[in-house]
């Protein structure tokens, strides 16, 4: 009976921040920052694109 207590309570104070919820939580995390950057990195090169045509026309109406 007192080594069924021990374990239990070795047990309990092992227990530390790793649960479900926590794993389910940092896997979340991790897909969304992926998502997040297959977005940017898909989108990037027509941003640069409508940024740089942006100065090129700021630039063009200084001139004339």
């Amino acid at each position: 009976m007192k080594m069924n207590e021990m374990l239990k309570a070795k047990l309990k104070s092992e227990r530390g921040d790793v649960s479900i919820k926590g794993i389910a939580l940092t896997v979340a995390a991790i897909v969304l920052i992926g998502f997040a950057i297959t977005i940017i990195n898909g989108n990037l090169s027509g941003w640069i694109s409508q940024v740089w045509q942006l100065f090129m026309d700021q630039i063009e109406s200084l001139i004339s």
